[in-house]
């Protein structure tokens, strides 16, 4: 693309100049159209090498040196643009004979102005001052003759020439004496640049420079003798000079290959050693042959031999400080061969060993004398064949690093990173230098890093990547052989209000503890991960049926429910497990752990401590879960809340003694919905704090209004949510509820869990304290499933210990009953209330009976009913359930 670029830009500079000469050889001089287009020419030009070397500028923005030498290149092309819009003014729209000097001259002069400033700041920056001092006396050479040769054919007869005024020969002289200045600054660029596109460029501008200085040297010739004339055939010269100049920053985006770039590297080396020579020659030659009598010659040709003459000085004391430098390259890179952390070698083309560094010699356990001359694949006992292969591309000029393997004296395996650089003299490729590290140690990492992007840190379980890996082979798998298999979620409840309480070290023992059962119950050739958090994902193989996954997931729930005993505590965290189905279908890895997700969720939101099969029509239970957390915010507003109250019974005699509130959402869209729909989303979203107090002023409220009715001595319950509890507002919205219902506080009971007890104990005993002496009494819901200290127990300020439905559903298991058995005998010896819940059964109520306990709640009392349905059934039963 650069390269088509490039040709055509020149191209164009060819068709433009030699359209410019059609129209001034061919044109009627006579015509104005013929002067407009002359004019226009030139503008057009520069206009056009003004953008070409704006476009450069803007190429090399990010090179700070280059892009200013650019910029100040297109300001001198610009001036020249400018310049040329006054020309034209005099000579196309005033039609008067453009005066010397004009306005016009006035940018003509900043244009060389910003070229020296270009190749000035270009070329001093950065130089050594000795280089420096070299390259003035090398240029100072070439100006000298230069400038001799000037004054002997041009400016001679101008300063002799008394018709001339002082303004007319300054301007005449700063032509080209600027232009002297400005071939001599950019000659030192072109010797002092390494860049090849870019000294390429410079070539290029030189070009234009010499053609610009022959074009003004014409023209002032011209103008002395009163020769020139409009459409002149030195016009066109300057358009060219011009753009040959916007041409070199085409030329400058070239890419150059190394062989090329070193070939014209020799070439322009060669030219800046004998051009200095050259010159002085030339000047020499000239007095010799045509006029030794003139002054200004003969000074110039004796200046020019002095110059040489301290030149070549310079040059020997450069080489003796080069030859230094020489001598202390050669023990740097000996000193970094030698003492370089890997091993180093260098071999000739024939693949000899010619040089070794001594760590070498210690991955190969042999001394130098032995190593030097033989060839390097013969030390090694595998991988030869890839090492000449990459010997051979390295002789070719290329780069190459490789793997090879070695094996020690003990036959240890050693791995070795080589990298093969090709050894050039004077462009030539003359032999390879090899550097061989161990990477043995690296190796290990890698496998350990490895190991690491697919395991779980904290478990040693596979991770989630490797799970989906893992998924997506066996379902090609399973599509190849027949089989089906099973995708598994488990998401553990209260995990998070564990991890919160007894902190991130146990909620780590934890998962451990979690992990250690689930591996304890999968097959072997089963997966199992962690996807992180409280989540765990298990891949069944070769599952046949339902059945089957059946038959795991009974032993899972068994053995995920039994007490975790960590730090001292005992508590439970039960599983909600989804479970989706593959059996040749079209489900991908992706659709699958959407499913268990869903089916996850769903074991979720109904009770959770089960499992559940993907079903159809589970995508719009998760739909409607949206619609809840969208439509929760309005809730209360649009009085969609309701409560619902169920029966606490006094066993000995079936008299109902309480009530525990419990709120429901008559969603206009859902129907009714339990708590467990919502309850959650309102936590994270914090509207549990208005929703809880909103409940707490409804239970009162009724609680005051079925104390009116003569049911005097009925406490009402109330849970009270974690985010509730830690709520600052908590006792004052409390104080506040029972002052505007009037209800007596001694018969509200707050329930809080166990594990909001627990946390923080401190401010919890203090919070309690504030509640209690308000009145109210204080209950501890699903006591035994979280972790309490027997210490703190017994400091906090309780009334009541609540038995939760998870171990009345398991009495008759001989260690369930004897944690009951446990929680009734602690609540007796701490003078507290017990109460159990979820009592469903006749066998359950005569066993909790026996172990002490008679206060209980559950469907074998009553369910959950509206107020209107309590408050009906204690005016017909006078408190007694018959």
């Amino acid at each position: 693309m650069k390269k088509r670029k490039h040709q055509s830009a020149l191209a164009f500079i060819i068709i433009y100049i030699l359209f410019y000469y059609l129209i001034i050889l061919f044109g009627n001089h006579e015509v104005r159209l013929i002067k407009i287009s002359g004019n226009l020419l030139s503008i057009i030009g520069a206009l056009v090498s003004t953008l070409w070397i704006y476009q450069t500028y803007k190429s090399r923005i990010n090179n700070q040196k280059e892009a200013v030498f650019w910029l100040q290149l297109s300001l001198g092309t610009l001036s020249y643009l400018i310049a040329e819009l006054i020309w034209m003014n005099y000579e196309s729209y005033r039609l008067i004979e453009v005066p010397f000097p004009s306005y016009a001259d006035i940018f003509y002069m900043f244009q060389m102005f910003f070229y020296l400033l270009a190749f000035s700041i270009y070329y001093f920056n950065g130089k050594q001052f000795f280089k420096i001092i070299q390259f003035i006396f090398e240029i100072l050479i070439i100006m000298v003759v230069l400038s001799t040769f000037s004054y002997y054919f041009i400016l001679e007869q101008m300063i002799t020439d008394p018709t001339l005024t002082g303004f007319f020969l300054f301007i005449s002289l700063s032509y080209p004496i600027g232009d002297l200045f400005l071939f001599f600054i950019v000659l030192a660029v072109i010797f002092g640049v390494n860049g090849i596109a870019f000294k390429k460029g410079l070539i290029i501008i030189l070009s234009g420079i010499v053609i610009q200085s022959f074009a003004d040297s014409s023209f002032f010739y011209l103008i002395l003798n009163d020769m020139y004339h409009a459409e002149s055939l030195i016009d066109p010269l300057f358009t060219f000079a011009v753009l040959l100049i916007g041409y070199s920053g085409i030329s400058a985006e070239q890419t150059v290959s190394f062989q090329t770039a070193f070939s014209f590297s020799k070439k322009i080396n060669a030219l800046k050693i004998s051009f200095p020579y050259i010159s002085s020659l030339a000047l020499i030659s000239y007095i010799i042959l045509f006029d030794r009598e003139h002054t200004v010659l003969t000074i110039g040709g004796f200046l020019s031999i002095f110059l040489v003459m301290l030149r070549q000085v310079i040059i020997i004391l450069n080489n003796r400080q080069l030859l230094t430098h020489l001598n202390e390259s050669k023990q740097r890179y000996q000193s970094l061969f030698d003492n370089h952390p890997d091993a180093v070698i260098s071999l000739n083309l024939d693949g000899q060993l010619t040089s070794i560094n001594n760590k070498f010699c210690k991955i190969m356990d042999t001394s130098s004398n032995l190593l030097i001359g033989q060839h390097l694949e013969n030390l090694f006992s595998v991988d030869r064949d890839l090492i000449n292969r990459h010997f051979l591309k390295t002789k070719k000029g290329l780069h190459q690093n490789f793997e090879v393997i070695l094996k020690d004296k003990l036959r240890e395996t050693i791995y070795i990173h080589v990298t093969y650089i090709p050894m050039y003299i004077d462009g030539t490729v003359v032999g390879v230098f090899g550097v061989f590290k161990d990477i043995t140690e690296l190796k290990k990492n890698t496998e350990k890093i490895h190991y690491l992007a697919y395991h779980d840190s904290l478990t040693g379980l596979h991770n989630r990547a490797f799970f989906e890996d893992s998924l997506e082979k066996e379902i090609v798998d399973s599509k190849k052989n027949g089989s089906g298999l099973a995708v598994i979620f488990i998401d553990f409840d209260r995990f998070k209000m564990i991890n919160d309480s007894l902190g991130h070290d146990a909620g780590d023992q934890l998962l451990k503890a979690i992990a250690d059962r689930l591996f304890s119950i999968v097959r072997k050739k089963d997966i199992i991960a962690r996807q992180g958090g409280d989540e765990f994902t298990l891949l069944l193989k070769n599952v046949k049926n339902h059945k089957e996954i059946i038959q795991i997931m009974d032993e899972m729930m068994l053995t995920l429910n039994d007490p975790y005993h960590i730090k001292g505590h005992s508590f439970l965290t039960t599983p909600s497990i989804g479970i989706s189905f593959y059996s040749g279908d079209h489900d991908t890895a992706v659709s699958l752990m959407k499913k268990a997700d869903l089916a996850m969720y769903f074991s979720k939101m109904n009770g959770k401590n089960q499992y559940s099969f993907y079903q159809i029509g589970m995508e719009q239970d998760s739909a409607n879960q949206l619609l809840i957390e969208s439509a929760l915010h309005h809730a209360i507003k649009n009085e969609e809340f309701v409560l619902y109250y169920q029966p606490q019974i006094e066993s000995s005699n079936h008299k109902i003694y309480g009530l525990e509130a419990l709120v429901r959402w008559n969603h206009p869209h859902l129907g009714m919905l339990g708590p467990g729909h919502f309850i959650t989303i309102a936590e994270e979203t914090n509207l549990i704090l208005p929703i809880g107090e909103w409940v707490l002023r409804q239970a009162c409220t009724q609680g005051k209004k079925l104390h009116d009715l003569g049911f005097e001595d009925l406490t009402i319950s109330v849970n009270i949510s974690p985010k509730q509890f830690q709520s600052p507002k908590l006792v004052q919205m409390v104080r506040d509820v029972i002052k505007e219902t009037g209800f007596n506080s001694e018969f509200l009971l707050l329930e809080i869990t166990e594990a909001v007890a627990m946390n923080h104990i401190n401010k919890t005993i203090d919070k309690l304290k504030e509640l209690q002496q308000i009145g109210v009494r204080i209950s501890i819901d699903d006591f035994g499933t979280g972790h309490s200290s027997l210490s703190y127990l017994s400091n906090l300020p309780l009334n009541e210990l609540k038995i939760p439905r998870e171990f009345v559903n398991h009495l008759g298991v001989e260690t369930n009953n004897a944690i009951i058995d446990t929680i009734i005998t602690l609540a007796k010896n701490l003078k507290l209330d017990i109460i159990a819940e979820g009592v469903e059964t006749s066998n359950q109520l005569l066993s909790l009976q026996k172990m002490g306990c008679y206060r209980m709640q559950g469907y074998y009392f009553g369910k959950p009913v509206s107020s209107k349905e309590i408050e009906e059934l204690l005016l017909k039963n006078d408190c007694f359930l018959e």
